[in-house]
């Protein structure tokens, strides 16, 4: 146990140093970018609490193992501590993110590891703690509270941002690659306008026929796929506009074009738009359209062939 705590240091240590010197770890999977760009720590901070656990329970099993104090074995209730903290982690990319971070999958496995060879009674108790926390996020809903999107980080999930010089609102276009409403819109953004655009592909994409794109490094397409999800929105493109206090949701290529020229391209702000359905949010305006819309799910076919 000693030798796997020790392991287990040494492996969060050195992504300690490489998240230190280059602002991201090293992970094999684009599950990683998803977690990471969802958690309200840093990066570094949650590698320091690991490199803190692992060496805790390095020296207590060395110093303490079979010690309890007022009936309390320390280094069991410590490694239980872990293996729930590690099994809400996992529980959260299991039912919410629905993508999985490599890393953090290792870390698990070394805290689960941990706690079976402790002793039967440790490992009857942490698989229950495991089965409880699994099962009780298997019965939540996770959209966030009021419906408002704003738990989740549009901008974290950007491909690409074309920022203004003075921009007057933050607007983020989700959209796929195979879609040609999609395309119409972005072919009318070759202009400079007054806001900063950001680029949410629901696919990976190679490359994107507009000046002034800067890719982003954390772009990340199932946060934007899950985005529609909690919107209950399965057509593309959708425009989302930020306000301080407010979301305002463009549904089709007619409706996000008249947004777009009137809110982007002036300084003045929307007017008017046609069929505006409030979803019943405080907080959310939905604005849509009754055609130019492709479906998420299904190619939509190309209008000019």
């Amino acid at each position: 146990m000693r030798i796997i705590a020790l392991i287990a240091s040494i492996g969060v240590a050195l992504q300690t140093i490489i998240t230190l010197y280059s602002g991201s770890g090293y992970c094999p999977t684009q599950g990683c970018q998803v977690v990471v760009s969802l958690t309200l720590i840093p990066p570094l901070w949650m590698n320091l609490l690991g490199l803190i656990f692992f060496q805790a329970i390095f020296w207590s099993l060395k110093t303490l193992k079979g010690k309890t104090f007022f009936s309390i074995d320390p280094t069991g209730l410590l490694l239980l501590s872990g293996l729930v903290f590690d099994a809400s982690l996992l529980a959260y990319q299991v039912f919410v993110v629905q993508t999985f971070c490599a890393y953090c999958l290792v870390i698990f496995t070394f805290v689960l590891a941990l706690n079976i060879l402790y002793g039967l009674r440790q490992a009857v108790w942490g698989l229950t703690a495991l089965t409880v926390i699994l099962f009780s996020f298997s019965i939540l809903s996770f959209a966030p509270i009021g419906g408002r999107p704003d738990s989740f980080s549009l901008k974290a999930a950007a491909w690409g941002v074309r920022s203004c010089s003075a921009p007057t609102k933050e607007v983020y276009l989700i959209f796929s690659s195979t879609c040609p409403h999609c395309q119409k819109v972005i072919q009318s953004l070759n202009q400079c306008n007054s806001c900063d655009l950001y680029l949410n592909p629901i696919d990976d994409i190679a490359a994107l026929n507009l000046e002034g794109i800067e890719r982003i490094d954390t772009f990340t397409p199932q946060t934007n796929r899950r985005m529609l999800e909690l919107l209950d929105i399965d057509t593309i493109p959708v425009l989302v506009s930020k306000s301080p206090d407010s979301y305002d949701i463009i549904r089709g290529e007619e409706n996000i074009l008249n947004y777009l020229s009137s809110a982007c391209f002036t300084d003045e702000d929307v007017l008017y738009l046609d069929n505006p359905i409030s979803s019943g949010d405080e907080g959310i305006t939905v604005f849509s359209g009754e055609s130019g819309e492709c479906s998420v799910t299904i190619d939509c076919p190309d209008e000019s062939k």
